[in-house]
């Protein structure tokens, strides 16, 4: 039994770890294509548009995505994939008015973007916020091997697309976010194809199929939209305050360990869907976490030396100063695993209603530590806040999701 069991979770694992590790190859070599040919300050607006995706989304789709997964692993719930996929389209709309809002607002009052550029942002939103939608009602149906396709199909377009622009001189950072938009949606619509194309059903049974979702998904959406703080906010304030350049240098420092972070999201995203079908134990659970992130820190302490001798040579002398803060953005990421890993074992044994608790609360810090530091003391002060804000989250992360399954045990 145990080593059939040992045997069904390394296969779930390696699968999603797999489609993790597409998509952080075509990241790297995205990165290194267009921060080699952009510098630092082209660099540093693509990732702005990045940033700008992924806030707007963790708002626009309301938690329903989590909320939709959970329902849909467990069988036994009126909830169907149509159901979610439905939402989805019904919110797009919300997404381009928050995409539009949010780069309105930042070409008014720091950085001029050009009006091309504001145009392939709001694209890009779209595409972002269907791409991880639809791959959340794919984990929820446990059809990893179609998310790896999908990564692949992106990947593929992405790295064939912005390698052909290279060649071919029109490489910028318009052409760059529009490649990332153009690879999103093909993963999407392949995805959706295989799913069905979703409908909206005749009758009023779906709006109570909705108002189920997006009341369930308001602590996830809690938990996302803190997520997105804790994680993606310094890069606002560091660009909005101290300019594109340097929000490209800390890109680039950032590199490997978010590289390395498909590790802990791929062992954490099944350890989670298994918790949340009954097929494992908490016990289990805990057992294999503990012996995850001693393997994990083992690599991250790998990295960081090799990797502190690598950034000038692969990225391009201009990236020479990203080595400042590269010890520290290392460091962080460990204390983020471990948050990744608690988080891991709230959404597969705990309270839908609880998911979003920790996260909030490392928001909080992390906000107060970013808008302190980094117009203080800028790239230097982004990775310090990122450290201790990290620090604040998996402490807290660890502290709640105990309380929480000591109540469930109880």
């Amino acid at each position: 039994m145990w080593a059939s069991w040992q045997d069904r979770v390394r296969g779930e694992v390696v699968t999603v770890l797999l489609s993790r590790l597409v998509s952080m190859a075509a990241g790297v070599v995205f990165v290194l294509l267009t921060a080699r040919h952009l510098g630092p300050a082209g660099r540093g607006e693509i990732t702005l548009a990045f940033t700008l995706a992924w806030g707007t989304t963790s708002l626009a789709n309301l938690g329903t995505p989590t909320s939709g997964r959970i329902r849909l692993l467990n069988s036994d719930n009126s909830i169907g994939v149509n159901d979610v996929l439905s939402l989805t389209l019904v919110l797009i709309p919300l997404q381009i008015v928050l995409s539009a809002t949010s780069v309105l607002a930042i070409s008014q009052t720091s950085i001029n973007l050009d009006w091309r550029f504001s145009l392939i942002v709001v694209a890009l939103s779209v595409a972002t916020m269907t791409f991880s939608s639809v791959v959340m009602v794919m984990y929820g149906l446990r059809r990893y091997r179609t998310v790896l396709v999908a990564e692949l199909s992106v990947a593929l377009v992405e790295v064939s697309v912005i390698t052909g622009l290279l060649v071919s001189g029109r490489l910028t950072t318009v052409t760059a976010v529009a490649t990332m938009t153009l690879g999103l949606a093909v993963g999407a619509i392949g995805m959706v194809r295989w799913l069905g194309v979703p409908h909206r059903s005749k009758n009023n049974a779906v709006a109570g199929k909705w108002r189920m979702l997006i009341a369930e998904g308001l602590s996830p959406l809690i938990g996302a939209v803190s997520h997105f703080l804790a994680l993606r906010l310094g890069r606002l304030v560091l660009a909005v305050t101290v300019g594109a350049h340097s929000l490209g240098l800390l890109t680039v420092a950032l590199a490997i360990p978010e590289a390395l972070r498909v590790l802990p999201k791929a062992f954490g995203q099944v350890l989670a869907d298994r918790g949340r079908s009954g097929i494992d134990s908490v016990r289990i659970a805990h057992r294999h976490i503990r012996l995850f992130l001693l393997g994990y820190g083992m690599v991250l302490l790998a990295a960081l030396v090799v990797g502190s001798f690598l950034i000038p040579v692969v990225f391009g002398q201009g990236f020479r100063a990203a080595r400042e803060v590269f010890a520290v953005v290392m460091a962080a990421e460990f204390l983020f695993g471990i948050h990744l890993a608690r988080h891991a074992l709230l959404v597969g044994f705990g309270r839908i209603v609880s998911i979003g608790v920790p996260q909030a609360v490392g928001a909080v810090v992390m906000v107060v530590l970013v808008l302190v530091m980094i117009p203080a003391w800028g790239i230097q002060g982004a990775a310090w806040a990122s450290l201790l804000g990290y620090a604040a989250l998996a402490g807290t992360s660890t502290v709640w999701t105990n309380r929480e399954l000591r109540r469930i045990e109880a």
